[in-house]
């Protein structure tokens, strides 16, 4: 893949994001295996618990009350798909993918820092203001 990168003053750290590409996908599917690993699927579908089990509860455990299929309702109605599942498919992949964006950037700015200017402070608590 060629890049231009004559208007970036790092070039490493724009030759570690490009490298870091296969690490990232890596640790995407690790996380994503997790799931099957620690027999949360096999929880959530048992098909004849010894203990009935209340599906919404172990997503909200996993996951936080955002994962509450509740919050899908709208969207299950509109797809046909059963709030709990669309629960489950938008928290595992929300999960996956900030854990292995949390890998990458603690990577990253151990090897390079904070790159940014030191107004970007500044910048960021203005915006904060101008939101509120």
């Amino acid at each position: 893949m060629s890049m231009d990168k004559s208007r970036t003053p790092n070039e490493e750290a724009l030759d570690f994001v490009s490298m870091f590409n296969e690490i990232y996908f890596q640790t995407f599917t690790h996380n994503l295996s997790s799931f099957v690993t620690d027999g949360f699927l096999k929880d959530l579908f048992e098909k004849n618990p010894s203990v009935p089990k209340d599906k919404a509860q172990i997503l909200i455990e996993r996951f936080g009350e955002t994962a509450n299929p509740a919050n899908f309702t709208t969207q299950a109605q509109a797809t046909n798909i059963q709030p709990t599942t669309l629960s489950l498919i938008f928290s595992i992949a929300l999960y996956a993918a900030s854990r292995s964006w949390d890998n990458f950037s603690t990577q990253f700015y151990g090897k390079f820092g904070d790159t940014g200017d030191d107004d970007d402070d500044e910048d960021r608590n203005l915006r904060i203001l101008m939101i509120t």
